[in-house]
């Protein structure tokens, strides 16, 4: 945040924006700098209960703004803690941080970093995020001031980051590079040991059943996307103490909202052991992770895409911080009750809708692959179940067609929400490799429609064998295929919908149509005997 020379207005980042997405137009707010340090003089709010409070406070904190923006974006949940400090203040939340921050004897760490400074930094004990925490810094702030006749420059604030806070830009830009430098001189460096790439085949099992677990736990369908096990992963999956961090709770709000908290650790491939994890987990935290770090295999996030990058994100930081806590007295996450405020605040579940971007339908995150998606039925189709919040794959055989779909999809709901796989779907080779991709995207399957489809009219004496037979095969062959390659997930899952696109034909017959009329009676009768079999 930036206040006004006047020091009557604060130019301030919204909430739930990310610094990269800040320009001329969004992403930032102007505050009246009065009625912001109102709230935190005002006594009557802790009459309040803690959810009507914060309530009470994003209101109060909208109607202090005083800027020409429509677009409605809240100012952060922290402004009246901005106000409170010097003209430029920077909010960050480093790893190199985090590792003291989180630690038991993380505060002793920081006053022997700093031990001889003249303006010692301020360390912050723990306090809920927003009313309360404003109000504790604002009195720790006063006794500062009593003490050392000025503010705080640095203050570290436990289990959440640093504020850093000077009279100029570049006075302040020059207080986070020693922070950083400072923190991170006494940080050991974890050895990576080289970790193999895991086979295709294990990664697709890994994702199969981590998706089962999860719905087997929750009922809900989530994409699995992997990440091969960065340097801080490979580090702490030769950690003789992973198991035991991974135990400790949330590290700070953000791993709680973003993560639904630490990873949980996946020894073996077995979808009933790892429900148990998810079933302890909630049992403690009310909560089922997104991340799942599976021995020799790397980061699974269990989330919808939209938000799987930024918890791989959080998961990887919190495994590095969880190290260096570990060196520090242990790790020092948020208790039950600290989980209770966060996962009860509307704040941060304000924050989390914002990137996670359109809510859900009927069919939201089922992931369902549809044939012929370029074009016609199969198009229509495709946009009805991205409608209804579906994953959707369009296996078509002209590209640039499955991008068309792709493209109306994303303006109606989100680019996450469609991915074009080429596919020719006579080709057995082709299938095998489209259904690779697939599992490798979203790591799962729910519903197939075989909507592929091709005709030409010809009178019977004489229509072409070779176009009977590639009528056949996109009409016929296809639809055995597809099935056959979905049959094997569906199967290992217990769940699943195939859908397969007859028609009238596959009853009566009409002129000039004979290898279609076929193809549609094969359909109807291959659909039959599939319902029987499975």
């Amino acid at each position: 945040s930036v206040k006004t020379e006047d020091g009557k207005y604060m130019y301030i980042k919204a909430s739930g924006t990310a610094l990269k997405d800040m320009c001329q137009e969004r992403g930032w707010r102007r505050l009246r700098i009065e009625p912001v340090l109102a709230i935190i003089k005002d006594r009557s709010l802790n009459k309040l209960d803690a959810i009507a409070r914060e309530n009470t406070v994003v209101t109060r904190l909208l109607d202090a703004c005083d800027d020409c923006l429509t677009c409605g974006a809240r100012p952060s949940v922290e402004s009246h803690l901005h106000a409170l400090l010097l003209s430029h203040v920077i909010h960050l939340h480093p790893l190199v941080v985090s590792a003291y921050v989180n630690a038991r004897d993380g505060q002793a760490q920081i006053a022997r970093l700093f031990a001889g400074e003249k303006l010692p930094p301020l360390w912050v004990p723990y306090a809920d995020p927003g009313y309360m925490l404003a109000r504790k810094i604002a009195g720790l702030v006063a006794d500062y001031q009593q003490e050392h006749r000025r503010k705080p420059q640095i203050l570290f604030l436990e289990k959440h980051g640093v504020f850093v806070t000077a009279d100029s830009a570049n006075a302040a830009l020059r207080l986070v590079r020693k922070v950083i430098e400072r923190c991170e001189s006494k940080l050991k460096i974890f050895p990576s040991p080289g970790i193999k790439a895991p086979a295709s085949e294990d990664v697709a099992v890994a994702k199969l059943a981590i998706r089962k677990a999860v719905f087997d736990v929750t009922g809900q369908y989530v994409p699995v996307s992997h990440y091969p096990a960065t340097a801080p992963v490979a580090a702490f999956m030769a950690h003789r103490d992973c198991r035991a961090l991974l135990a400790a709770p949330a590290l700070h709000p953000e791993e709680l909202v973003f993560a639904n908290g630490p990873a949980l650790w996946v020894e073996d491939t077995d979808p009933a052991r790892i429900a148990r994890g998810i079933q302890s987990r909630l049992a403690r935290t009310r909560k089922a992770p997104y991340a799942f770090i599976a021995k020799g295999l790397g980061l699974f996030i269990a989330a919808d895409k939209s938000l799987a990058p930024l918890a791989a994100e959080m998961a990887n930081g919190s495994v590095t911080v969880r190290m260096h806590a570990h060196r520090f007295g242990g790790v020092f996450g948020l208790s039950r009750r600290e989980q209770e405020f966060i996962n009860n605040w509307e704040s941060e579940a304000f924050r989390k809708k914002l990137v996670g971007g359109e809510g859900p339908g009927e069919l939201s995150n089922r992931i369902a692959v549809v044939t012929g998606a370029g074009s016609g039925l199969g198009r229509s189709i495709a946009v009805g179940l991205a409608r209804a919040g579906a994953l959707v794959a369009l296996t078509d055989i002209d590209e640039k067609a499955g991008r068309e779909t792709a493209d109306i999809i994303a303006r109606e709901r989100s680019k996450n929400q469609a991915k074009v796989i080429p596919c020719n779907v006579t080709s057995e080779d082709s299938v095998r490799a489209a259904f690779q991709e697939l599992l490798a995207h979203w790591g799962g399957l729910d519903i197939l429609v075989n909507a592929a489809g091709t005709t030409e009219r010809h009178p019977a004496e004489e229509f072409p064998a070779e176009v009977f037979d590639r009528i056949l095969d996109v009409n016929l062959r296809s639809v055995f295929l597809l099935t056959q390659k979905v049959g094997r997930v569906m199967i290992a899952q217990r769940s699943g919908k195939v859908i397969n696109v007859a028609s009238v034909q596959s009853e009566l017959s009409g002129r000039n149509i004979a290898p279609y009329t076929v193809s549609k009676g094969g359909i109807r009768q291959l659909t039959k005997a599939l319902a029987a079999e499975w």
